[in-house]
């Protein structure tokens, strides 16, 4: 796993929702947006599965996804590792902060992504490298 940078975790946490992008084993592509999600540390994201149908199939069946971020003049693409927990600390977590607020939300499981990659989408020179 790597280290996401504060400057690439902070350029995410200025958009409300974000891109989740998967595919089948078949390699037919899917994006979901959604909205609650966090960084649990620098290397892990997680995302609450309220209403994950076709994403879920995907990761559960080519467990890697994909997000991008973008905020003031920047875009960053993040890659990773998708596990699904049902029970845990983060599952607690997920439950919290899906039945805690005004609007109630299943909250049925925790999507941790643990980040492997990490790219530059921001146009100019080098858009698309591998920054780690």
């Amino acid at each position: 796993m790597v280290k996401v940078p504060e400057e690439i975790r902070k350029t995410f946490e200025k958009q409300r929702v974000i891109p989740f992008a998967t595919a089948s084993k078949n390699g037919i592509p899917n994006v979901a947006l959604v909205g609650m999600w966090w960084w649990e540390d620098e290397e892990t994201l997680v995302v609450v599965d309220n209403y994950l149908n076709k994403t879920k199939t995907n990761f559960m069946e080519n467990p890697v996804a994909a997000f991008n971020g973008w905020a003031d003049g920047k875009s960053y693409l993040v890659k990773g590792n998708v596990e699904y927990q049902t029970s845990g600390t983060l599952y607690e977590k997920v439950r919290i902060r899906a039945t805690s607020g005004q609007r109630q939300f299943p909250g049925k499981a925790a999507v941790v992504i643990k980040i492997t990659e990490v790219f530059q989408e921001t146009g100019g020179e080098n858009p698309g490298i591998k920054i780690i």
